[in-house]
């Protein structure tokens, strides 16, 4: 094989790896715009909220010491008249409350009716309750601790917002034997039945912004207030399902497997490549070269005519006569 040659298949064996490299970066940078479109995908998918219909009216009743030693949270929600129905509602209340008491339909007129499946969606502070609805208000209830201190009761509510509402007003309920009952921002006092209730018309309030409510007397007594003064909701049915829990392990878990077949693809890329690349090895002489080189190491001449011959010679090229050895 000439030097030429050689040189040839070099080049070509050059060629040949730089043209499978330039194809293994052109599909890696193909997958890689590909996952990274995946990638994109799923962020909105497990962090994008349900947008949330717009209110017409929210009235939140805190009544103290009402059947329980606790603060009874009510919340009334009308629907604004353009929201199309069937629709997801979803109400925050703080996480340490765990699950409501009770969820129901409600309307303006006749109260709170048909009890609603719901579900509780847990989170650090702030837990939701979607609950869907064919009718345009929904009725939840809870409990939540008071502070105590003595016979000095205090309590401090937060709206932490997230709809677009027309109209919020507060109704604070005032136990019949509570005494020096303050309340941030009331407006009125009305007296219902032998029971006065303070009122906080806060009016529009936009989605991003919220409201606190303060709330502190004194019961010496420690006496609750009669509990048959309102149509209250049966039992609820409801709970906090399993989606809560598994639902981001199930998008972080696709995630994960997204990345692993990627690795797995890209070293299956990188080792196609690797394979397919001829490796450079020292040529092997041939044998014309090894006799040559031989010949060049130890040189030899026939003592009959002086011809020069090669190392393995046996016999002189020129004349036929057999050489010497030594």
């Amino acid at each position: 094989m000439s030097q030429a040659t050689v040189w040839l298949g070099y080049g070509l064996q050059d060629f040949n790896m730089s043209e499978a490299n330039h194809r293994f970066r052109k599909i890696e940078r193909i997958f890689l715009r590909v996952f990274l479109f995946i990638a994109l995908c799923l962020v909105p998918l497990s962090t994008m909220a349900q947008v949330a219909p717009r209110v017409k009216s929210l009235e939140i009743a805190l009544w103290p010491e009402y059947d329980r030693s606790e603060m009874l949270v009510i919340m009334r929600m009308q629907l604004a008249d353009d929201v199309p129905l069937p629709t997801t509602v979803e109400l925050p209340i703080p996480t340490r409350v765990g699950e409501p008491s009770a969820v129901a339909k409600w309307d303006p007129v006749s109260g709170p009716n048909d009890q609603v499946q719901w579900d509780r969606i847990e989170g650090d502070e702030w837990s939701t309750i979607a609950v869907q609805i064919d009718v345009p208000g929904v009725w939840i209830e809870y409990y939540d601790a008071l502070t105590l201190d003595g016979s000095e009761r205090s309590y401090s509510f937060q709206w932490p917002g997230g709809f677009d509402i027309e109209s919020l007003r507060f109704r604070v309920q005032q136990p019949k034997v509570a005494e020096s009952m303050s309340v941030s921002g009331a407006t009125d006092v009305v007296e219902e039945d032998g029971i006065l209730y303070h009122i906080i018309d806060v009016g529009a309030l936009n989605s991003d912004e919220g409201f606190r409510v303060d709330v502190s007397y004194s019961n010496p007594s420690g006496q609750l207030t009669n509990p048959a003064l309102i149509v209250r909701p049966e039992e609820t049915s409801g709970g906090t399902p399993d989606i809560s829990t598994w639902l981001p392990y199930v998008i972080g878990g696709f995630g994960v497997l997204m990345l692993v077949l990627g690795a797995i693809l890209w070293v299956r890329l990188r080792q196609g490549v690797e394979s397919g690349t001829p490796r450079r090895r020292n040529r092997r002489k041939s044998k014309g070269e090894s006799r040559s080189a031989s010949a060049e190491g130890e040189r030899r001449f026939c003592h009959y005519c002086g011809t020069p011959a090669n190392a393995e010679d046996n016999y002189c090229r020129s004349c036929g006569t057999k050489l010497r050895r030594g």
